[in-house]
């Protein structure tokens, strides 16, 4: 169904309204929400909020030009806010894999190349997770949900350059640390054979 239905309902107070676009869009925003914060439950009351909101201020709505770009907008607000007051963002700590990976010498290199690549997508995600939540909302956004720069500057109410300049700063942090990963993983690697 389209979501403007759903959204046109909701503007005249009909609770079919919210509970289409609650079912329509739920696991959508859970995904995105994980994608900004690694805490569940957080994300989940976030999304609760946010339709709580909508019923609230139904009568004060307008017309959504894309029902999802204002949900993803509402949504990295609500958690950005809840983040700034309660501080409960989770945040796992650093475990170096490395240290508790046990390798068994073997001749086969493809093994060894599994290896590194496991190693490093993990150090990757992690790595991705310590990014302030800007530059996470907008790497998630552009290369993950596959949005054009133009649309993320409207969903995520700033300027095109400004969402330049957080995608470079995003991948210069990325590009700093998978340098000392692949540093990392390449010495592990060569010190098997001693």
């Amino acid at each position: 169904m389209d979501p403007n239905f759903y959204w046109d309902m909701l503007m005249l107070g009909n609770r079919q309204g919210l509970e289409g676009l609650y079912k329509q869009f739920i696991k959508i925003l859970f995904n995105y929400g994980l994608a900004l914060v690694k805490d569940e439950d957080f994300i989940q009351d976030c999304i609760q909020e946010v339709f709580i909101d909508l019923w609230r201020y139904h009568q004060s709505l307008g017309k959504a030009e894309n029902v999802k770009a204002y949900l993803f907008r509402a949504l990295s607000h609500k958690i950005y806010r809840e983040s700034q007051h309660k501080s409960r963002r989770k945040t796992e700590p650093w475990n170096d894999g490395l240290a508790n990976t046990y390798v068994v010498e073997s001749i086969e290199s493809e093994l060894i190349g599994i290896q590194r690549e496991k190693s490093l997508q993990t150090k990757l995600a992690k790595e991705l997770d310590k990014l302030p939540v800007r530059q996470k909302q907008v790497i998630h956004l552009l290369f993950f949900e596959q949005i054009a720069y133009e649309e993320v500057s409207k969903l995520m109410g700033i300027n095109l350059r400004s969402v330049y300049t957080l995608a470079w700063k995003a991948i210069a942090n990325l590009k700093k640390h998978v340098v000392s990963v692949l540093c990392v993983v390449g010495l592990s690697v060569l010190f098997q054979f001693y």
